[in-house]
């Protein structure tokens, strides 16, 4: 006969499946699977309540292949990567957990036989070639730009390193589908089928996460001379001479070696600056980003700005950041613009639990998808992207909760310091309409 505990785990099992090396585990009481834009890598986590003597092939270990399916659908393949297991003479309460196949990305080296070079490679044979080692395919659903002249990177360098390097430069975001599948892909692409309405909705719980953020974010690289020679053959023959100096080239040397790129965050209330490396040459003509003797009069601008409570004469606001015009190469500037967005996005995030694993459509929530928030107590109500989703399962709770952020947060083309303020219900090009309305 059936016990109580007997039918809350038989009730769980049907709302989701913890597989251990294709071998169901039947001894979990807790489940939680979570994507985000943030990490690349999908992660999970459980725990287990085993009986002492414990049974045969029961005991979890490191490095088991993991599947989770949640309503019957799978959601994630990975490792099992942690164990932390606590006794008695009755039981054993063990938290596992792991990430999924994309997590050797995040730690593994790209190269480990040594340096690394590609010569004329689009971005997709890039993350193609660092992932297949690890038994990772690439899916290519946006158009990824031009190929890379080079494509060069250390034996230190981590795959993870690499393909952020020059996804950047393709304005392109990398994200995993928690299946195995490399997405390359745009942020907001497709629109969740119902609102989240908080308090009076389907909202259980919000909570708001709120952190100070930079003023200034630059973005460096070092290019290539535009203007040295071909290096001439040594003989001994020849004799010595003297080099000559090429005048007017010192401006033009300058902008294609020493480049940066630059956005002011005009939110935020202190002179506060972050530098970022661009690791390859970032393929910009000098046109594309701007000469090092401009950085100190912007940062010294951004110093001046008049902060709240100072009444000093100062100079004016810095001008908004200029969207990037469409087609447009990427350029050092789009970068910054994007570094400040993401840093923005994740200095201010709202997380709303719903009481339900799938909208009223019978769908799983999902990462990556509009979603139009009503919220009076932040003051949120408009479209906003689905940053994470973490699926909660348990004795005590099934619920999703969810992380959203500014629509433009992972979006290297966006509108930077334009950005509608919340409040506003957003409406921006490519995304997909609202339902009904």
């Amino acid at each position: 006969m059936m016990t109580g505990s007997d039918h809350i785990r038989a009730h769980r099992r049907r709302m989701a499946g913890l597989y251990l090396d294709g071998r169901a585990c039947l001894y979990w009481e807790s489940l939680e699977v979570g994507l985000d834009l943030a990490n690349l890598a999908g992660i999970w986590r459980a725990t287990l309540r085993l009986p002492v003597p414990r049974l045969e092939g029961t005991m979890p270990k490191i490095g088991q292949s993991v599947t989770i399916e949640i309503m019957n659908k799978p959601v994630l393949k990975g490792w099992l990567e942690a164990i932390n297991a606590q006794g008695d003479e009755k039981s054993l309460n063990i938290t596992i957990s792991g990430r999924d196949l994309a997590g050797d990305l995040v730690d593994c080296a790209a190269q480990a036989e040594g340096p690394g070079r590609m010569d004329k490679v689009r971005l997709e044979a890039v993350v193609g070639h660092l992932a297949q080692p690890f038994g990772l395919s690439v899916d290519r659903v946006v158009d990824t730009g031009a190929p890379f002249e080079v494509v060069a990177f250390d034996t230190s360098s981590r795959a993870i390193d690499v393909i952020e390097q020059q996804s950047r430069q393709r304005g392109v975001l990398v994200t995993s589908d928690g299946l195995g599948k490399i997405l390359l892909t745009k942020p907001g692409r497709t629109r969740a089928d119902e609102d989240l309405i908080y308090p009076g909705g389907n909202v259980q719980k919000m909570e708001a996460r709120m952190t100070q953020r930079f003023s200034d974010h630059i973005v460096k690289a070092q290019g290539t001379s535009r203007h040295r020679g071909e290096k001439a053959p040594l003989s001994p023959d020849m004799a010595a001479g003297l080099s000559t100096r090429v005048m007017g080239m010192g401006q033009h040397e300058e902008r294609a070696t020493c480049q940066f790129g630059y956005c002011h965050d005009s939110g935020v209330g202190r002179y506060r600056p972050q530098v970022y490396l661009a690791r390859t040459s970032s393929e910009q003509q000098p046109q594309q980003s701007r000469s090092g003797t401009s950085l100190g009069s912007l940062l010294q601008q951004s110093r001046r700005i008049q902060r709240p409570g100072y009444h000093k004469a100062t100079a004016a606001t810095q001008p908004d950041t200029p969207s990037r015009q469409k087609g447009a190469p990427y350029s050092l500037d789009d970068q910054a613009a994007w570094r400040m967005r993401t840093t923005r996005a994740q200095a201010t995030a709202y997380i709303y639990t719903v009481p339900r694993l799938v909208t009223q459509s019978g769908a799983l929530w999902r990462p990556n998808q509009i979603v139009h928030v009503k919220d009076a107590i932040n003051g949120v109500n408009g479209d906003m992207l689905i940053g994470g989703v973490t699926w909660v399962i348990s004795s005590r709770e099934v619920s999703t909760r969810l992380s959203v952020v500014p629509p433009d947060a992972y979006d290297l083309a966006g509108q930077a310091d334009q950005t509608p303020r919340h409040g506003r219900s957003v409406r921006r090009h490519g995304l997909a309409g609202r339902h009904g309305r």
